[in-house]
């Protein structure tokens, strides 16, 4: 009787489930914010799936979970070139956040280019091609093209950093990161 009740448990359990299929066609239907939060709770070792799953998570700003799911990608050269994609974002992040909040400098470090925005910041505060809006809140601005990104911490404890990326002086998104 209770092995019964455990199969039929296991049977309503997995009907529930977040799977391959749904991340899917959630992906391809550009469901990103569901892909990256319920992907990642799902219990996945197919890596062609966790690099779907990381991607939609670059898609929404939310790269945290990224952290779980490089390490995870290894089984080939083409999985291990997604994690490190995605632990140069993560690296460029904790660097940016120490650039703002401790004052260090990034002069000499160098990382991959990507398109992502935080590489592009990156990229600009390296070649110090960015002017100082405010010293005392810490504050900048980087332009690039039509873009403008500036950057900024809030007054949180701990402290978030700000990217508001402008495109033709409208503001198009605010991005934050801690």
């Amino acid at each position: 009787m209770i092995r019964v009740y455990f199969v039929i448990l296991s049977l309503c359990i997995s009907g529930f489930s977040y799977g391959k299929n749904d991340i899917i066609n959630d992906y391809n239907n550009q469901n990103f914010e569901k892909v990256c939060i319920s992907g990642t709770n799902a219990d996945s070792r197919n890596e062609d799936i966790l690099s779907l799953i990381g991607n939609a998570c670059l898609k929404i700003d939310n790269i945290n979970p990224l952290g779980v799911i490089i390490k995870r990608l290894v089984t080939s050269s083409k999985y291990r070139e997604n994690a490190s994609y995605f632990a140069t974002i993560l690296l460029q992040k904790k660097m940016i956040y120490q650039f703002m909040v401790d004052r260090i400098s990034l002069k000499n470090i160098r990382l991959p280019r990507t398109s992502y925005i935080l590489s592009i910041v990156f990229e600009n505060i390296v070649k110090k091609n960015y002017k100082v809006l405010d010293s005392s809140k810490n504050k900048i601005e980087i332009n690039v093209k039509n873009q403008k990104y500036i950057l900024w911490i809030s007054n949180n404890k701990p402290p978030k950093v700000f990217i508001d990326e402008y495109k033709d002086n409208t503001l198009v998104k605010r991005h934050w990161y801690l």
